[in-house]
């Protein structure tokens, strides 16, 4: 199983007998050109690479200033109106086509029995918020918080976030006409009712979703009605961002994009991949200026000017990639590679960390309806397509949304937690070499002795995770959310068109395989509880012959997976303890490089990354206007 995307790609597209409509009709293609030629002779007040979450998100708030040009270089295009993205039930359809898909793959991975796994990550307008699954989650206000101790001010912590994860969202009230769901309501307060993303809850829940519920709570597990507030601890009902009026995905280009796409001063280039970032001496000694970003288009290469600041907003994977390909990184490495070192810095592309996740997958009795059924049931199939094509709702329109976040003490004794905390002592001991990881794992101890961060997530699919014809499924993934493990990303060559060498380094730390262990196990215990094991036929995953266990983590290793929320490879944080950003997200040693995307995220957050990049670039946005707004009354 190469990752969570692609186990849920289990809906064949040719049950979709239709369309949808455009999301920004006639102004859907306004701003966009494939004209390189003249998008370089424009020179900018601010180039961004990468037209994702971070990227739109900052794009278009920035030409919102009067006077401001915006220019967007985008690897993608813009699938407006394509059913593979809008159509929530054909989620993980996208996943390894080249047409909306990088499909990253790591190099060997020695913890998880060295597979080759792949690593999906969006190419399209709107980045991985077209691909990904949906969900609508924030972390909880100690893991914001802990930002900010690693040193930038600027307000990297709750109280700083919230405003700018309430900017960027529309939510929904029930509008479905189905009964309310026992928690279908979140505190208002902690909301955003004007965004441009939507977030909803389903318009369609399957048999098995009340039942889950219901069993895990008996399990212990409380529900959080009211995850937004700052503690994610508990079972959830996720809002998912679908606009519930169409039925269709909201994510950041048919948001963020068709908003704005009949500005005359935003641009975005589609089919040109960046392949540098242009940088010259600043006046002061030991300082660089970024001038502008070099990208190839039809095999051709041109340059973007900025006369202000260059943006990358690429993602973990290809953010990294552009600052060693542009002279910023490890010496070292850039010398290997035979790239001329500008800036010395020595993390840029270390500190990858992700969510890794195992399954537990259940066949279920005859007659329990789950979303399996649009596979295997062509009159089921048909009659939801007619009714999504009418009106945006039924099983097309849904996802699935029973999450729980774990702290360890809601379902772990004293004496397993201390065999855990002893275990992860042994990684710190192993892997402190430097201030930064130190401080990493101080905070992370720190919240694995205090109990109240979730450590760990369950996730309901209902669905199979790998499903046998004719048969229907409830799966159960249980995953590490604050891993021991880091991983790294790094140029091979100086190739720029190259595929970067990715060491995810997923369950490299035996802590974070007995926290998947412990995980898995508590899946199975509610798989066993009422009213849920009456509607159960046999355990599929892990096979039944499996029990102890040693033979589950032989398991995990082999069958353990992604949940792309890969973060952390610029990490924001001194340059002295080991960041690449500091609080403006300005790369160290320019003047105005800055990155916008999970990369600078420092410590790992527990929870589906959307909303907070998002957050991020709206957060950016506004820093980068005040300052303008500063310096303007100053002149």
């Amino acid at each position: 199983m190469a990752s969570l995307y692609h186990l849920s790609a289990v809906l064949l597209l040719s049950i979709i007998p239709f369309t949808t409509s455009t999301a920004c009709g006639i102004n859907s293609t306004t701003a966009i050109t494939t004209d390189a030629q003249a998008f370089s002779a424009i020179e900018f007040d601010y180039v961004i690479v990468g037209a994702g979450a971070g990227g739109l998100a900052i794009a278009t708030r920035l030409a919102e200033i009067e006077g401001t040009t915006v220019g967007i270089i985008e690897a993608g295009v813009f699938h407006d109106g394509d059913p593979v993205i809008d159509v929530p039930g054909n989620v993980g359809q996208a996943l390894g086509n080249s047409t909306y898909d990088w499909s990253f793959e790591t190099i060997p991975q020695p913890g998880a029995a060295g597979r080759i796994l792949t690593l999906p990550r969006g190419k399209m307008l709107g980045g991985s918020t077209g691909i990904n699954n949906m969900a609508w989650t924030r972390a909880s206000r100690a893991e914001y918080d802990a930002w900010e101790s690693f040193g930038p001010n600027n307000g990297w912590n709750w109280d700083g976030m919230l405003p700018h994860l309430k900017q960027p969202v529309d939510v929904a009230p029930n509008r479905t006409g189905l009964p309310l769901v026992d928690f279908e309501m979140y505190e208002p307060t902690f909301e955003g009712f004007s965004g441009p993303v939507s977030a909803s809850f389903n318009a369609w829940y399957s048999d098995v979703f009340s039942p889950y519920l219901a069993a895990a709570n008996s399990s212990g597990i409380p529900s959080n009605l009211d995850p937004d507030a700052g503690t994610t601890a508990g079972l959830m009902n996720s809002r998912s961002n679908v606009e519930r009026d169409t039925g269709t995905r909201s994510y950041a280009a048919s948001a963020y994009y068709c908003s704005h796409a009949s500005q005359p001063n935003f641009r975005v280039l589609v089919n040109s991949q960046a392949i540098r970032v242009v940088l010259k001496k600043a006046t002061l000694p030991g300082l660089y200026v970024a001038t502008g970003v070099e990208f190839v288009s039809n095999n051709n290469t041109y340059t973007a000017m900025a006369k202000k600041d260059v943006i990358l907003s690429a993602g973990t994977i290809q953010s990294p990639q552009l600052l060693e390909l542009s002279g910023i990184g490890n010496s070292s490495i850039l010398k290997r590679v035979g790239i001329e070192p500008l800036i010395d810095l020595p993390e840029v592309g270390e500190n990858m960390q992700d969510h890794v996740f195992a399954p537990a997958q259940y066949q279920l009795k005859p007659g329990i309806l789950t979303f399996d059924a649009l596979r295997i049931n062509a009159t089921i199939a048909a009659e939801q397509s007619a009714i999504y094509a009418q009106n945006g709702t039924g099983m097309f329109s849904g996802t699935d949304s029973a999450l729980s976040f774990l702290p360890l003490d809601l379902f772990l004794d004293n004496q397993t937690i201390g065999s855990l905390i002893d275990s992860f002592d042994t990684v710190v001991t192993e892997n402190s070499t430097s201030v930064f990881r130190k401080a990493q794992y101080e905070i992370q101890k720190d919240w694995l002795r205090q109990g109240h961060v979730p450590q760990s997530e369950i996730i309901m699919w209902s669905r199979g995770a790998a499903p046998l014809a004719n048969e229907s499924y409830i799966t159960l993934l249980s995953g590490v959310l604050h891993p021991a493990s880091r991983g790294s990303v790094h140029v091979g060559s100086k190739d720029p068109l190259e595929r970067p060498v990715i060491n995810a380094g997923w369950l490299e730390a035996d802590f974070d395989v007995l926290v998947v262990l412990q995980t898995l196990k508590f899946a199975l215990e509610i798989a066993t509880l009422e009213p849920l094991v009456s509607m159960i036929d046999s355990r599929v995953l892990p096979p039944p012959d499996i029990q102890d266990d040693q033979a589950l983590i032989e398991f995990i290793r082999e069958n353990a997976a992604s949940a792309s929320h890969p973060m952390g490879t610029i990490a924001m944080a001194p340059r002295g303890s080991g960041g690449v950003v500091d609080g403006n997200l300005i790369v160290y040693g320019t003047t105005n490089l800055r990155v916008c995307d999970a990369s600078i995220i420092p410590n790992g957050i527990g929870t589906h990354l959307q909303s907070t990049i998002y957050g991020i670039g709206e957060k950016l946005a506004a820093m980068i206007q005040d300052a303008q707004n500063t310096a303007d009354c100053d002149s």
